[in-house]
Protein backbone atom coordinates (compact mmCIF):
# COMPACT_ATOMS: atom_id res chain seq x y z
CA UNK A 1 0.00 0.00 0.00
CA UNK A 2 1.32 3.05 -0.87
CA UNK A 3 0.05 6.44 1.21
CA UNK A 4 -2.80 4.60 2.00
CA UNK A 5 -4.04 3.42 -1.33
CA UNK A 6 -5.04 0.36 -2.14
CA UNK A 7 -2.67 -1.00 -5.33
CA UNK A 8 -3.37 -4.09 -7.47
CA UNK A 9 -1.30 -4.90 -10.52
CA UNK A 10 -3.23 -7.14 -13.36
CA UNK A 11 -1.26 -8.78 -16.02
CA UNK A 12 -3.31 -10.04 -18.74
CA UNK A 13 -0.71 -13.09 -20.47
CA UNK A 14 -1.27 -15.76 -23.30
CA UNK A 15 1.54 -18.13 -23.96
CA UNK A 16 4.29 -15.77 -22.10
CA UNK A 17 5.30 -18.61 -20.06
CA UNK A 18 9.11 -18.25 -21.23
CA UNK A 19 8.63 -14.54 -20.45
CA UNK A 20 6.60 -13.94 -17.30
CA UNK A 21 8.76 -15.10 -14.76
CA UNK A 22 10.79 -12.36 -14.81
CA UNK A 23 7.85 -9.47 -14.79
CA UNK A 24 6.32 -11.10 -11.48
CA UNK A 25 9.48 -11.06 -9.88
CA UNK A 26 9.87 -7.69 -10.31
CA UNK A 27 6.29 -6.98 -9.46
CA UNK A 28 6.01 -9.31 -6.42
CA UNK A 29 8.71 -7.89 -4.68
CA UNK A 30 7.41 -4.22 -5.03
CA UNK A 31 6.36 -3.89 -1.57
CA UNK A 32 3.69 -0.96 -2.14
CA UNK A 33 1.56 -3.42 -4.53
CA UNK A 34 -1.39 -5.11 -2.21
CA UNK A 35 -2.25 -7.49 -4.74
CA UNK A 36 -0.70 -9.02 -8.30
CA UNK A 37 -3.58 -10.70 -10.78
CA UNK A 38 -2.15 -13.07 -13.78
CA UNK A 39 -5.41 -13.29 -16.31
CA UNK A 40 -4.27 -16.81 -18.38
CA UNK A 41 -6.50 -16.19 -21.36
CA UNK A 42 -6.20 -19.38 -22.52
CA UNK A 43 -2.87 -20.36 -23.06
CA UNK A 44 -2.00 -23.63 -24.52
CA UNK A 45 1.69 -23.09 -22.82
CA UNK A 46 2.82 -23.42 -18.88
CA UNK A 47 1.66 -19.80 -18.56
CA UNK A 48 -0.70 -20.82 -15.38
CA UNK A 49 1.58 -23.11 -14.21
CA UNK A 50 4.87 -20.72 -14.39
CA UNK A 51 2.40 -17.54 -12.71
CA UNK A 52 1.59 -19.87 -9.74
CA UNK A 53 4.67 -20.39 -8.32
CA UNK A 54 4.34 -16.88 -7.25
CA UNK A 55 2.46 -15.37 -4.42
CA UNK A 56 -0.30 -14.35 -7.12
CA UNK A 57 -3.87 -15.14 -7.94
CA UNK A 58 -4.45 -16.60 -11.18
CA UNK A 59 -7.13 -16.67 -13.32
CA UNK A 60 -7.74 -18.58 -16.32
CA UNK A 61 -9.94 -18.52 -19.30
CA UNK A 62 -11.09 -21.25 -21.20
CA UNK A 63 -10.17 -19.86 -24.22
CA UNK A 64 -8.77 -16.61 -25.58
CA UNK A 65 -11.33 -14.02 -25.25
CA UNK A 66 -8.47 -11.50 -26.17
CA UNK A 67 -6.58 -8.14 -23.59
CA UNK A 68 -9.73 -6.59 -22.69
CA UNK A 69 -11.56 -9.27 -21.39
CA UNK A 70 -8.54 -10.39 -19.48
CA UNK A 71 -8.70 -6.60 -17.72
CA UNK A 72 -12.04 -6.72 -17.11
CA UNK A 73 -11.68 -10.53 -15.60
CA UNK A 74 -9.24 -9.13 -12.98
CA UNK A 75 -10.85 -5.79 -12.11
CA UNK A 76 -13.73 -8.17 -11.13
CA UNK A 77 -12.04 -9.74 -8.72
CA UNK A 78 -10.25 -6.67 -7.40
CA UNK A 79 -13.47 -4.27 -6.71
CA UNK A 80 -11.77 -2.60 -3.50
CA UNK A 81 -8.84 -1.47 -5.17
CA UNK A 82 -7.86 2.16 -5.75
CA UNK A 83 -5.63 1.98 -8.22
CA UNK A 84 -5.02 -0.56 -10.62
CA UNK A 85 -1.71 -1.07 -12.57
CA UNK A 86 -1.95 -2.71 -16.12
CA UNK A 87 1.33 -4.00 -16.96
CA UNK A 88 2.18 -6.59 -19.57
CA UNK A 89 3.86 -10.15 -19.30
CA UNK A 90 6.48 -9.75 -22.05
CA UNK A 91 8.05 -6.61 -20.81
CA UNK A 92 12.21 -6.16 -21.14
CA UNK A 93 14.21 -4.45 -17.94
CA UNK A 94 11.23 -3.85 -16.15
CA UNK A 95 12.06 -2.32 -12.80
CA UNK A 96 10.59 -1.36 -9.17
CA UNK A 97 11.30 2.20 -10.43
CA UNK A 98 8.68 1.79 -13.59
CA UNK A 99 5.85 0.81 -11.40
CA UNK A 100 5.89 3.39 -9.06
CA UNK A 101 6.34 6.00 -12.18
CA UNK A 102 2.94 4.65 -13.40
CA UNK A 103 1.01 5.26 -9.80
CA UNK A 104 3.05 8.00 -8.14
CA UNK A 105 1.20 10.99 -9.90
CA UNK A 106 -2.52 9.35 -8.96
CA UNK A 107 -1.39 9.37 -5.70
CA UNK A 108 -0.04 12.94 -5.99
CA UNK A 109 -2.68 14.73 -7.61
CA UNK A 110 -6.37 13.32 -6.65
CA UNK A 111 -7.94 15.08 -10.02
CA UNK A 112 -5.46 12.52 -12.07
CA UNK A 113 -7.44 9.28 -13.81
CA UNK A 114 -4.94 7.10 -15.62
CA UNK A 115 -1.14 7.46 -16.28
CA UNK A 116 0.03 5.95 -20.07
CA UNK A 117 3.43 4.79 -19.81
CA UNK A 118 5.88 5.82 -23.32
CA UNK A 119 9.07 3.77 -23.46
CA UNK A 120 11.96 5.42 -24.02
CA UNK A 121 15.92 4.06 -24.18
CA UNK A 122 14.78 1.25 -24.28
CA UNK A 123 15.02 -0.54 -27.80
CA UNK A 124 14.96 1.75 -31.07
CA UNK A 125 12.13 0.36 -32.38
CA UNK A 126 10.03 0.29 -29.42
CA UNK A 127 10.52 3.49 -28.84
CA UNK A 128 9.94 4.80 -32.39
CA UNK A 129 6.65 3.15 -32.26
CA UNK A 130 5.86 5.19 -29.30
CA UNK A 131 6.66 8.14 -30.71
CA UNK A 132 4.10 7.80 -33.31
CA UNK A 133 1.56 6.02 -31.56
CA UNK A 134 1.91 6.31 -27.91
CA UNK A 135 -1.32 5.46 -27.04
CA UNK A 136 -1.09 1.91 -27.94
CA UNK A 137 1.03 1.22 -25.04
CA UNK A 138 -0.76 -1.21 -22.41
CA UNK A 139 1.54 -0.08 -19.54
CA UNK A 140 -0.68 1.80 -17.45
CA UNK A 141 -2.46 3.21 -13.88
CA UNK A 142 -5.87 4.01 -13.47
CA UNK A 143 -8.21 5.07 -10.82
CA UNK A 144 -10.22 2.40 -9.24
CA UNK A 145 -13.21 4.71 -9.13
CA UNK A 146 -12.82 5.86 -12.88
CA UNK A 147 -12.31 2.02 -14.67
CA UNK A 148 -15.34 0.45 -12.99
CA UNK A 149 -17.38 3.14 -14.12
CA UNK A 150 -16.47 2.38 -17.53
CA UNK A 151 -18.95 0.80 -20.71
CA UNK A 152 -18.13 -2.84 -21.00
CA UNK A 153 -14.60 -3.05 -23.11
CA UNK A 154 -14.34 -6.69 -22.74
CA UNK A 155 -15.25 -7.00 -26.59
CA UNK A 156 -11.76 -4.74 -27.33
CA UNK A 157 -9.61 -7.34 -27.24
CA UNK A 158 -5.70 -5.60 -28.18
CA UNK A 159 -8.15 -2.26 -29.05
CA UNK A 160 -8.22 -1.99 -25.15
CA UNK A 161 -5.53 0.64 -24.81
CA UNK A 162 -7.66 2.22 -27.77
CA UNK A 163 -11.01 2.24 -25.84
CA UNK A 164 -9.37 3.87 -22.43
CA UNK A 165 -7.55 6.38 -24.36
CA UNK A 166 -10.34 7.67 -26.40
CA UNK A 167 -13.14 7.35 -23.74
CA UNK A 168 -10.89 9.44 -21.48
CA UNK A 169 -10.82 11.73 -24.04
CA UNK A 170 -14.46 11.72 -24.78
CA UNK A 171 -15.42 12.70 -21.27
CA UNK A 172 -12.18 14.52 -20.14
CA UNK A 173 -10.94 12.45 -17.92
CA UNK A 174 -7.43 13.72 -16.90
CA UNK A 175 -4.59 11.97 -18.42
CA UNK A 176 -0.62 12.04 -18.13
CA UNK A 177 2.13 10.45 -20.22
CA UNK A 178 4.98 9.02 -18.12
CA UNK A 179 8.18 8.43 -19.60
CA UNK A 180 9.80 4.83 -19.05
CA UNK A 181 13.30 4.63 -19.21
CA UNK A 182 14.76 1.58 -20.36
CA UNK A 183 11.24 -0.44 -20.47
CA UNK A 184 10.88 -2.12 -23.71
CA UNK A 185 9.06 -5.59 -24.51
CA UNK A 186 9.30 -8.41 -27.15
CA UNK A 187 8.47 -8.41 -30.41
CA UNK A 188 6.03 -10.67 -31.62
CA UNK A 189 8.31 -11.87 -34.29
CA UNK A 190 11.38 -12.89 -31.58
CA UNK A 191 7.96 -14.86 -30.05
CA UNK A 192 6.41 -16.66 -32.20
CA UNK A 193 9.53 -16.39 -35.19
CA UNK A 194 9.41 -14.57 -38.34
CA UNK A 195 5.85 -15.62 -40.43
CA UNK A 196 3.83 -16.70 -36.82
CA UNK A 197 5.09 -13.49 -35.63
CA UNK A 198 3.68 -11.19 -38.73
CA UNK A 199 0.56 -12.76 -38.29
CA UNK A 200 0.23 -12.06 -34.78
CA UNK A 201 1.48 -8.43 -35.36
CA UNK A 202 -1.45 -7.93 -38.39
CA UNK A 203 -4.04 -9.60 -35.78
CA UNK A 204 -3.16 -6.99 -33.61
CA UNK A 205 -3.50 -4.36 -35.76
CA UNK A 206 -6.94 -5.61 -37.32
CA UNK A 207 -8.32 -5.20 -33.19
CA UNK A 208 -7.29 -2.00 -32.89
CA UNK A 209 -8.81 -0.90 -36.22
CA UNK A 210 -11.76 -3.00 -35.46
CA UNK A 211 -12.15 -1.06 -31.77
CA UNK A 212 -12.02 2.44 -34.09
CA UNK A 213 -14.96 1.49 -35.92
CA UNK A 214 -16.93 -0.32 -33.39
CA UNK A 215 -16.12 2.06 -30.58
CA UNK A 216 -19.14 4.40 -31.37
CA UNK A 217 -21.41 1.86 -31.48
CA UNK A 218 -20.79 -0.27 -28.44
CA UNK A 219 -20.81 3.14 -26.19
CA UNK A 220 -24.52 3.53 -27.51
CA UNK A 221 -25.87 0.59 -26.61
CA UNK A 222 -24.60 1.14 -23.25
CA UNK A 223 -27.64 1.50 -20.76
CA UNK A 224 -26.36 3.88 -18.67
CA UNK A 225 -24.39 5.87 -21.51
CA UNK A 226 -28.21 6.42 -22.95
CA UNK A 227 -30.20 6.98 -20.11
CA UNK A 228 -27.22 9.07 -17.86
CA UNK A 229 -24.58 10.48 -19.47
CA UNK A 230 -22.62 11.23 -15.91
CA UNK A 231 -22.98 8.01 -14.69
CA UNK A 232 -21.51 5.10 -16.90
CA UNK A 233 -21.20 1.58 -15.35
CA UNK A 234 -19.70 -1.63 -16.96
CA UNK A 235 -22.30 -4.73 -15.78
CA UNK A 236 -19.00 -6.53 -17.08
CA UNK A 237 -16.66 -4.72 -14.40
CA UNK A 238 -18.74 -3.93 -11.53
Amino acid sequence: MLDGQNIAVLIPAYNEAPRIGRVLEVVCAADFVDQVVVIDDGSQDDTASVASRFPVLVLRHPRNFGKGKALVSGIRETKDSDIYLFIDADLLHLEKEHLLALAEPLIRYPFLDMTIGVFKGGRGSSDLAQRFFPILNGQRAVRGKWVRNLPDFSWTRFGVEVFLTKFAHDTAANIEMVPLWGLAHYHKEEKYGPFLGVYHRLKMYVEIFRTYLLYEGHIQKDPKVVEEKEERVCPSVT
